[in-house]
């Protein structure tokens, strides 16, 4: 027996046990093999529910729901969607990443046997694992209690006859000390068609009533990232040494992506973030940086792949990083970022995704320290398939390169501000 049907083989003991009656194995209707609704409802339920979630086009939850013609491309049934996305590196299903080889040998196999009916019902069956940010297993948890709530002033709702959208509110926080921002909670309202977020500090005012908006509107304001959310996302908590500062009149902007590929009428949100903050203020202020270049160009159909240094100017000191989030847009096949001492010492790891996927980007942890004299090294991919040439730019169907690196203290340089890096980075194609 090979070593792919010897884990399918172990992955069958492991499912929930049978029971029940016999069904027709030619219906629609009829449940599913244990097997298959067990990597379903573990891997797949929490977007393609009974309810489908966070922009997710259609269930996978019966038979028929699998056999349906695809809301994308009705020519196919979902399970062909299915089995083409599960081994699709660049754009993995689920956007964790791709299932386990037994996990993909039972549904590969089932599809291949031409979708057979269960021969009965399966115990323990559902919607499938939660995670935390709004995937079911309710808020992110965080040791503190939130008193600031970002929220629009007035619900959203979305237009049933469009399919994707971005919509900004504002709100401004008027403060009469300084404090610190310790933790950002994603606060999840609907569900059902909240694709992503975003929080910047932004340097002006945004009107508080959510609307249609671009990236590039946010950019014009000089609109700093302070967090992202996508679905199964985190809370971020920032260590003891240090927090985001905020004083005064603080501008804040939340950019929401909507989906709504089932066309569904007077769906509305309200979705937002709660903050942490504290007036016993932290030792460090932290800053975010975004390293990685903001100007290139991806040629019609053809790719590009380039490397990007930015060396930590003279005279500006150390600094500890806390956690970093690689960015790109739909194009990108890969990104990742990496401290490279002047001195002696081994390059230090700031983030790798690939392949490269937009529905699942998340800040992750990190603990590593950099300083006047060394270089951030960030290397992105992109494979363009479409007709025109793409640039950098705010917009989804424009293209992105960032690491987006939190850490204290910040740089304070007189000739430094937060875009220089990606401004004045030296990028060459990547050997």
């Amino acid at each position: 027996m090979n070593s792919t049907l010897r884990l399918a083989a172990v992955l069958l003991l492991l499912v929930p046990a049978c029971g029940g009656t016999e069904t027709d194995l030619g219906s629609e209707s009829a449940a599913l093999p244990c097997d298959v609704e067990s990597v379903l409802a573990a891997s797949c339920r929490q977007c393609h529910g009974a309810s489908p979630k966070f922009g997710a086009p259609a269930p996978l939850v019966t038979r028929g729901d699998l056999l349906a013609p695809a809301v994308s491309d009705p020519s196919k049934r979902m399970i062909d969607l299915v089995t083409a996305r599960i081994h699709d590196e660049r754009r993995p299903m689920p956007p964790t990443g791709l299932l386990s080889e037994a996990e993909l040998a039972i549904l590969d196999g089932w599809a291949a046997a031409g979708t057979p009916a269960g021969s009965s019902k399966c115990e323990a069956t559902g919607e499938g694992g939660g995670g935390g940010g709004g995937g079911g297993g309710g808020p992110p948890k965080v040791h503190c209690t939130p008193d600031l709530t970002l929220e629009p002033a007035a619900p959203y709702v979305m237009p049933k006859d469009v399919a994707d959208e971005y919509v900004c509110y504002g709100v401004t926080a008027r403060l009469d000390q300084k404090r610190h921002v310790t933790a950002l909670v994603p606060r999840i309202d609907n569900s059902t068609i909240l694709h992503h977020a975003l929080l910047y500090k932004t340097e002006e005012a945004w009107p508080a009533e959510p609307a249609p908006c671009a990236g590039s509107d946010i950019a014009f304001l000089n609109g700093q990232l302070l967090a992202v959310w996508s679905p199964g996302g985190q809370a971020l908590e920032l260590p003891p040494e240090a927090g985001l500062p905020i004083e005064g009149d603080t501008h804040f902007v939340v950019q929401m992506h909507y989906s709504n590929l089932r066309s569904l009428d007077g769906q509305q949100d309200s979705s937002g973030y709660d903050l942490c903050t504290t007036e016993d203020l932290r030792p460090n202020d932290a800053a975010t940086v975004p390293f990685g270049a903001s100007r290139f160009e991806i040629p019609a159909h053809g790719a590009l792949d380039m490397t990007c240094d930015y060396k930590i100017p003279e005279g500006a000191g150390s600094f500890n990083v806390i956690a970093a989030m690689p960015h790109m847009h739909e194009l990108g096949t890969h990104i990742s970022s990496t401290i490279l001492p002047s001195g002696s010492g081994e390059p230090v790891d700031l983030g790798r995704v690939d392949p490269w996927n937009f529905d699942n980007q998340v800040w992750y942890t990190i603990d590593a320290t950099f300083k006047e004299g060394d270089t951030v090294r960030t290397r992105c991919a992109w494979e363009n398939p479409g007709s025109t040439d793409v640039i950098w730019g705010e917009r989804t169907n424009d293209e992105m390169c960032y690491s987006f690196v939190m850490y204290y203290p910040p740089i304070t340089l007189g000739s430094w501000s937060w875009p220089i890096p990606g401004l004045t980075s030296l990028c060459a194609p990547t050997p």
